[in-house]
């Protein structure tokens, strides 16, 4: 079997043993859907279905961004394009087939990625597929699989079929009316000549005009609804930190100024000087990225570029770790000379990894203050996210620096 299609093959076996765990070791099932957030799952594809239910509700008439019996007293909080699905007339009974297409995109998708080298990158790349991270995205049947499928697709297009560039801008485009974050694609945007940027542009203001005409009242409301809860769990981004800190009390907010707004200050404060630390690494990522064959190259801005963006702007639940995948390819083959990024590479997939250590030391039902061995494992994973966070926005400062010079020149 070629080399490209091997992790693919085992993350098949693989899905094909937790269809037999289900059917037939329902316990082991169970214990094992535990491990991402200690939540025991007796049925796969639980955000496939409340997706589905939320469309279903909304063609019935439900205003289902306010709690309703529909929703079982929740509430959806996704773009409304997404309850568009319920114009194709899907419902809950077509979880199990919807989750299963998500599953198989996503486990396809690993095939479209540089063939490992044998030996530690496969190894690597192995792990990383097959991490609790991913497996959280599949089990719970999440969007996120199937977009990291889309994705990867319009990024394989840019490299291999140049002249599709549009349709793969157009993936970016339907990715972020579903679910905001893929905007970050448009970042590859910048290696066009200046007219397809220009266009690009203003087809997407275009575009961005007409959502918020036609459901500007939904998306603002989405945005607020947003979920964010204890920073100790299986989440990652630019708040947990001071927010985890502040609940630890080993940080204290000003007299007349309340946790939740120290929290935010804290973080965004802790964003400017992790810029600063990646302006200083800007030149040796601008060598670096030279030395990249193009495929590897692009996987790694897009990667990049899609996990700063949503560790800077919300909270995530830890399936979106899975755009580090794009990352590896790029970050193995520059680590041959850089041991830095070889160490970034390992730390990605560690914190791919990272439920299993959390859920040893936490015990399966994490409590929302963890004990104090908890804590400083705690501490140590925000440490190892900060540092990629500061690592991938050097990464898309040298790019940005590459290629602004370019646009900007007369003839172009």
């Amino acid at each position: 079997m070629p080399q490209r299609f091997r992790i693919s093959a085992i993350g098949l076996a693989v899905l094909a043993g937790f269809a037999v765990l289900h059917a037939l070791a329902l316990r082991i099932y169970d214990f094992i859907t535990r491990i991402p957030d200690g939540v025991a799952k007796p049925h796969p594809f639980a955000d496939t279905l409340a997706v589905l239910q939320a469309a279903a509700c909304w063609r019935g008439g439900v205003d289902v961004y306010h709690p309703s019996a529909c929703l079982g007293g929740g509430v959806f909080n996704y773009s409304p394009v997404l309850l568009r699905l319920g114009l194709l007339g899907l419902g809950g009974q077509d979880t199990l087939a919807v989750g299963l297409g998500l599953c198989l995109a996503f486990i396809a998708a690993l095939a479209l990625l540089p063939a490992p080298s044998r030996g530690g990158e496969f190894r690597l790349r192995l792990a990383a597929s097959l991490s609790p991270a991913s497996y959280y995205a599949l089990e719970q049947g999440n969007l996120d699989a199937g977009l990291f499928a889309a994705i990867l697709l319009a990024v394989w297009l840019l490299w291999r079929a140049p002249r599709a560039r549009l349709l793969a801008y157009g993936v970016f485009a339907l990715g972020a009316a579903a679910k905001f974050y893929p905007i970050a694609g448009f970042a590859l945007a910048l290696r066009e000549r200046r007219s397809v940027v220009l266009g690009l542009a203003a087809a997407g203001l275009a575009g961005l005009a007409l959502v918020l005409v036609l459901y500007g009242r939904q998306v603002m409301t989405a945005l607020t609804i947003i979920p964010s809860g204890t920073p100790f769990r299986a989440s990652f981004g630019r708040i947990d930190l001071p927010r985890g800190l502040l609940m630890l009390h080993w940080l204290r907010p000003p007299a007349g100024l309340g946790a939740g707004a120290w929290a935010a200050l804290l973080s965004w404060a802790m964003a400017a000087v992790a810029l600063a630390a990646a302006l200083g690494l800007q030149r040796s990522w601008g060598r670096a990225l030279a030395a990249l064959d193009e495929a590897r190259r692009l996987l790694l801005i897009a990667g990049a570029a899609l996990v700063a963006l949503c560790f800077f702007a919300a909270q995530n639940i830890e399936y979106r770790a899975v755009y580090l995948l794009l990352t590896l390819p790029g970050l193995w083959r520059l680590g041959a000379a850089r041991p830095r990024l070889r160490g970034l590479a390992m730390v990605s997939v560690l914190l791919l990894w990272e439920a299993v250590p959390r859920a040893l030391f936490a015990g399966l039902a994490q409590p929302y203050i963890p004990a104090p061995v908890t804590s400083w494992f705690w501490l140590l994973r925000e440490a190892l996210w900060w540092w990629v966070a500061v690592e991938f926005t050097a990464l898309l400062l040298a790019f940005a620096a590459a290629q602004l010079p370019r646009l900007g020149a007369r003839k172009n």
